[in-house]
């Protein structure tokens, strides 16, 4: 028994056996490194602002597309990319069809309509650098999408220099809002769509009664408080409301709302939307802003009827700048536009929205002064 036991130890062996406290290390050859780490530097285009956009989202047949045609068909004036998940829908008259390539329909109108392929940040980041650089950026959610994980995309730091929120936008099926009965899961995707955004389109209201348009607004407020809800037709809703480029320019809208003596801007009533008046208010001062209170005067007081509203800003905090302020449901950006140079510092306000008192308003901005 002890004579099998020392042939086990070997004791005559070259090689000694480890005790507990030792490691051997036996050479591998070196792991390779498989692919380069994930980009972390932030995008850039020399010379552009960043891109603003508006990500829109709405349960399956709200009406998103409906949008999308009227904005890719119209002779606006803005080049407009347009982001969708399927080419099909879309209907873009033959005439303004410029060209068309794998994935992306360039319009005479200077739009451009991209198909989004595997990858949103792909798609998006192309047609963000394109060579013909656009205005705006629209991106059409999927109707079962949550907006978390786009908007996530958004704030990333890597897309800070290259575009900006301006705005998320909501469409209600207001016929079919409850069509799901108590399918809970349903409901609470539609109520977070909601959620995150910065204003709602009640859309189709025409194929329903005054009675039932109040019971949504009721279920929407008891859930979510103080969201702006438009309501329309077919989603005639003007593109002032909706982007914050182009024709709603505060130098522009200061100028029409003074040959127009006062008098408010009324929106086509023929295409039969149910909210077919529009208002536009201006405001002009010399007195500097307190900036910290006019920023929450803008997000607490300012009435939901008031859809938007921007212009430049001149501030108490830092005189010799000048401040652009962003302000659309219930997001509010105020930016450093650099000094005042030889101009002479002045705050220039407009607001767009519906059924407001223009002198309330008046006394609000007023008391934000230093």
């Amino acid at each position: 028994m002890n004579g099998q036991q020392g042939k086990g130890r070997d004791t005559g062996s070259s090689v000694p056996s480890p005790t507990p406290c030792q490691v051997i290390i036996v050479p591998e050859e070196p792991i390779p490194i498989l692919a380069p780490a994930p980009r972390t530097d932030p995008i850039a285009i020399e010379g552009r602002e960043p891109v603003p956009v508006t990500l829109l989202t709405g349960f399956l047949g709200s009406g998103k597309t409906t949008l999308l045609n009227r904005i890719l068909n119209g002779q606006h004036g803005l080049r407009v990319g347009v982001l969708v998940n399927d080419f099909g829908a879309i209907n873009i008259d033959a005439e303004l069809v410029d060209s068309v390539e794998e994935n992306t329909i360039s319009l005479t109108n200077g739009c451009v309509c991209c198909e989004i392929r595997d990858d949103l940040v792909n798609s998006l980041e192309q047609l963000l650098t394109r060579a013909d650089a656009i205005d705006y950026v629209i991106l059409e959610a999927s109707g079962v999408a949550d907006p978390e994980g786009i908007v996530m995309t958004f704030l990333d730091q890597r897309y800070e220099k290259l575009l900006r929120i301006d705005s998320i936008t909501c469409i209600i099926d207001a016929e079919a809002i409850f069509a799901d009965g108590d399918n809970e899961s349903l409901n609470m995707l539609k109520l977070r769509q909601i959620g995150f955004a910065d204003l709602v389109v009640l859309n189709k209201v025409d194929l329903v009664g005054p009675e039932h348009i109040e019971v949504i607004k009721e279920w929407v407020d008891h859930h979510i408080h103080r969201i702006r809800i438009i309501e329309a037709t077919k989603c005639d809703v003007p593109l002032e409301i909706l982007l914050a480029v182009g024709r709603f320019d505060p130098a522009h809208t200061l100028l029409q709302h003074t040959e127009e003596e006062g008098q408010a801007h009324k929106h086509d009533t023929e295409r039969g939307s149910a909210s077919d008046t529009f208002e536009t208010w201006s405001y002009k001062s010399d007195q500097p802003f307190s900036i910290e209170a006019l920023r929450e005067m803008v997000r607490r007081e300012l009435p939901a009827s008031i859809y938007r509203c921007k212009g430049i800003v001149y501030g108490k905090e830092c005189p010799e700048k000048r401040f652009a302020i962003q302000a659309v449901g219930r997001r509010v950006e105020i930016v450093d536009l650099g000094e005042w140079g030889d101009r002479t510092p002045q705050s220039q306000l407009v607001a767009i929205g519906s059924s407001f008192d223009g002198m309330e308003l008046n006394r609000k901005f007023d008391a934000c002064h230093a």
